[in-house]
């Protein structure tokens, strides 16, 4: 069984990306409880010693630690990879077997911003679930277009997880994702999130879009097949709880027109990593 005070987190990142990992792990210190311990586990894609040392700065001054994690990256050697999806993102399949005395865990990619305690996360009964996540809000269609028999289409987006690693070791999830990767290498458009989602669909519990607020939904560039999902969308945008700055639009980008730009900045710039925004061309602005 959890612990339901002692909350663990994994992230992947490599060095371009930790003061992105920064800010986020300083969103979810700032919003946790006072009595909630993080534990934060890096799977480290060689991060330098500086950037470590900065990082484990700006969790510091909070009830939280870090650990890295490294990983044989020769197990991922013949993965599709492409230029906006690197071999890193592949990672998040290994954790239950690089945290192998840990029951539960909240992945959660580097892109995003946490605005709401983690803990109602952290503590969902996911029943016979391996997992917790919310619909990918780009791809409807995608477990019909890859061909696989299901009861339901809904397709998640593995940015955000709620994994039950007890169990995922049990079933050698982990094994199995590696041999679809093996042997379907033609039908991962989006390489790990295709391959989860081919291994554990119908084993997955779906949260409200509130909790992984994806760039689409926050743009308002796509519409929800459903009235339903369309509504949740709407509710999400007012209201998220996890901001994921997924796809092309990410706030330090100039030029970005994201809602929350301003919001990454204010929490960025308490770390040990700070910048100023890009200036925008407001001629580019729409």
């Amino acid at each position: 069984m959890f612990d339901s005070k002692n909350i663990t987190i994994v992230s992947s990142s490599n060095e371009a990306f930790v003061p992105h990992l920064a800010t986020l792990f300083l969103s979810l210190l700032v919003t946790k409880r006072p009595d909630t311990t993080l534990h934060f586990f890096v799977i480290d894609d060689n991060i330098s010693l500086n950037s470590k040392f900065l990082l484990n700065r700006t969790v510091n001054k909070y009830n939280a630690r870090i650990s890295y994690l490294t990983i044989d990256a020769s197990e991922f050697d013949n993965v599709v990879e492409s230029d906006r999806i690197p071999k890193t993102a592949y990672y998040r399949i290994s954790i239950p077997n690089l945290l192998k005395d840990t029951p539960r865990a909240i992945y959660l990619d580097c892109d995003m911003i946490c605005l709401e305690d983690i803990q109602t996360l952290w503590e969902l009964d996911l029943g016979e679930n391996l997992l917790a996540a919310v619909e990918d809000s780009g791809f409807h269609d995608r477990l019909n277009l890859m061909g696989i028999q299901c009861k339901s289409d809904t397709y998640f987006n593995s940015g955000m997880m709620v994994m039950d690693l007890e169990n995922w070791r049990k079933e050698k999830i982990t094994e199995q994702a590696f041999a679809f990767i093996d042997k379907h290498p033609d039908l991962l458009r989006f390489h790990d999130q295709d391959t989860l989602n081919a291994i554990l669909h119908d084993r997955w519990l779906e949260l409200h879009p509130r909790w992984n607020a994806q760039t689409y939904l926050m743009l308002e560039e796509k519409e929800h097949p459903t009235a339903l999902g369309q509504s949740q969308w709407e509710e999400a945008k007012a209201d998220p709880a996890i901001v994921h700055f997924c796809g092309h639009e990410k706030p330090w980008h100039e030029n970005s027109v994201h809602p929350y730009r301003e919001t990454y900045f204010a929490l960025r710039n308490q770390t040990t990593f700070p910048v100023a925004a890009p200036a925008k061309d407001v001629k580019q602005v729409k």
